[in-house]
C-alpha cells in the first residue's frame, strides 16, 4: 500500500473501525431524536465557521489549553451544526457554532474525536450564535466584536436594534461598536499592537486625517496617555481650546455663614501667633469688616 509499513496499516485499520463504531452511534443517537445528547465526532468531519468573529488566536494560550485537554479532557462538549448527511462515506459534515479554540487545542493533540452538541440552526442563527458565546466568554476584541456585527447586518440584513437585544446591550452600544470600523487595517493592527482601549480608539476617532489619527494612536500609546490626555490631545492637535469646566459658582444666601467663615479664619490665624486685629460695624444697610494683620511678626 504505497510503501506503508505494518504499523501504519494496524493504525488505518484501528482507525477506520473506530469510525465504523462512530458511525453506528451517531445513528442511534439519530435515531433516538435525542438533541441533548453528546455525540462522540472525529475532528476532521467539523468544518471551521465562516461567521467565525474571532480572527486572533494566542498559540501560547492554545498550547496551555492542549496540555489542559491532555491532562483533564475536554470538559465541556463544542456546538455544532449538521450540514451534511449520513450517507457520505465519513459519516457527515458538521459546522462550528461554538468551541473554536477546544477544536483547534484537540487538534493539536490528534484527538480521534471530541464531544459535541448537535443542534439545529440555519447559516444565519449559526452566526448570531457563533457572535453571542464569544462575546459572553469575553472571547473578541473591540474591532472583531465590531466586524462580526457588521457581518450580520450585511450578509443576513439584520437591524442594529436586533443585535442590541440578541446581547442585551443598548443600540447606542451597536453604533459605536460600528464606529470603529472608520478605522482602517493598519490603524486596527496598531491599536492591538500597543494594547489600546476602545475608548482610546473613540477619541482618535474624532479626528477625520487618517495621518493624523494614526499620530494620536501612536502618540497616546509612546506617552502611556490615559483616556482623558488622549482627548486633550486630540484637541490640541485639531487647534481647540480646552474645553476646562467651569468653576462652580458659590451662592451664599444667609450672610452670616460670610462672616462666620472670616471669624474662624481670623482665629486660625491668632492660634498661629500672629496678633490679628479684627472689628465689625454695621451701618446704612452695610457690614463693614476690618481685619489687621501685622506686616511683620516680631
Amino acid at each position: 500500500m504505497f510503501g506503508i509499513n505494518s504499523k501504519q496499516k494496524e493504525q488505518i485499520k484501528k482507525l477506520y473501525l473506530y469510525e465504523e463504531e462512530l458511525k453506528k452511534y451517531e445513528k442511534t443517537l439519530k435515531d433516538r431524536d435525542d438533541a441533548s445528547r453528546i455525540h462522540m465526532l472525529n475532528p476532521s468531519r467539523i468544518c471551521p465557521n465562516p461567521n467565525q468573529p474571532r480572527k486572533n488566536f494566542d498559540e501560547d494560550g492554545l498550547q496551555s489549553l492542549s496540555e489542559s485537554i491532555k491532562r483533564y479532557g475536554i470538559i465541556q462538549p463544542l456546538t455544532v451544526r449538521r450540514i451534511s448527511g449520513e450517507d457520505t462515506s465519513f459519516g457527515g459534515l458538521y459546522e462550528l457554532i461554538a468551541g473554536e479554540r477546544r477544536l483547534r487545542a484537540a487538534r493539536m493533540l490528534e484527538l480521534p474525536y471530541v464531544p459535541c452538541i448537535i443542534i439545529e440552526a440555519d447559516k444565519e442563527e449559526s452566526a448570531m450564535l457563533s457572535l453571542v458565546e464569544n462575546i459572553q466568554r469575553s472571547g473578541l476584541d473591540c474591532f472583531e466584536e465590531a466586524e462580526a456585527i457588521d457581518a450580520l447586518i450585511r450578509r443576513y440584513g439584520v437591524k442594529q436594534q436586533d443585535i442590541a437585544g440578541l446581547l442585551s446591550v443598548s443600540q447606542s452600544y451597536v453604533a459605536n461598536k460600528l464606529r470603529l470600523l472608520k478605522l482602517d487595517d493598519d490603524e486596527r493592527e496598531t491599536a492591538r499592537e500597543y494594547g489600546l482601549t476602545e475608548r482610546h480608539i473613540r477619541a482618535a476617532l474624532k479626528v477625520q486625517s487618517k495621518e493624523l489619527r494614526k499620530k494620536v494612536l501612536l502618540t497616546a500609546a509612546s506617552r502611556g496617555y490615559n483616556v482623558r490626555q488622549t482627548e486633550q490631545y486630540v484637541l490640541e492637535l485639531c487647534g481647540e481650546k480646552s474645553r476646562e469646566p467651569a468653576a462652580e459658582k458659590i451662592v451664599i444666601k444667609d450672610i452670616r455663614i460670610f462672616l462666620n467663615t472670616i471669624d474662624k479664619a481670623v482665629g486660625i490665624v491668632r492660634q498661629a501667633g500672629i496678633p490679628v486685629e479684627s472689628t465689625r460695624s454695621d451701618g446704612d444697610g452695610v457690614i463693614e469688616v476690618k481685619i489687621k494683620v501685622p506686616a511683620n511678626k516680631k
